[in-house]
């Protein structure tokens, strides 16, 4: 690497290492961040290696801390996560290691609370409405028809 390069090679580190650093990042969306600043596919394939071998990403991680924070902080079902995980660059092994770290009691918590809130805000709601808004949240209707069914 001649002494541009490997400037620039560094400055692609520290820049990919600060949007590493207050949360989880897949290695796409490292790799959209360093298009987007005009570096090349090849120093930003050899910045993810590197990123790799620190630790500084890891897209399993990445995924198991998106699941479990969307599902509690968003409130998110299963399916929506998996799609989001799609969306974000994830292999199918990778998103379902991440869909199966998401614990099962808190889960269907969730999609309880989901229930709650929605029938608070809704008095009375129709049934097709609140199965409807479950499912745009990523619950399958199978759990949701289940937990319909053991809250009344």
């Amino acid at each position: 690497m001649s002494s541009s390069e490997d400037v620039k090679y560094r400055e692609a580190v520290e820049l990919s290492l600060r949007f590493c650093g207050y949360r989880e990042r897949s290695k796409k969306e490292i790799n959209t961040k360093l298009l987007s600043k005009n570096y090349s596919p090849e120093l930003i394939e050899k910045v993810i290696k590197r990123l790799e071998e620190i630790g500084a990403v890891d897209n399993l991680r990445f995924a198991r801390a998106f699941s479990r924070g969307k599902n509690k902080s968003n409130r998110w079902g299963k399916i929506k996560i998996r799609n989001h995980l799609f969306e974000k660059g994830l292999d199918s092994s990778e998103i379902e290691e991440g869909i199966n770290s998401i614990d099962k009691k808190t889960y269907y918590e969730v999609l309880r609370k989901n229930i709650e809130v929605y029938t608070r805000k809704h008095s009375n709601p129709e049934k097709n409405k609140l199965v409807a808004h479950l499912l745009y949240k990523g619950f399958s209707s199978d759990e949701i028809f289940k937990t319909i069914e053991q809250q009344t």
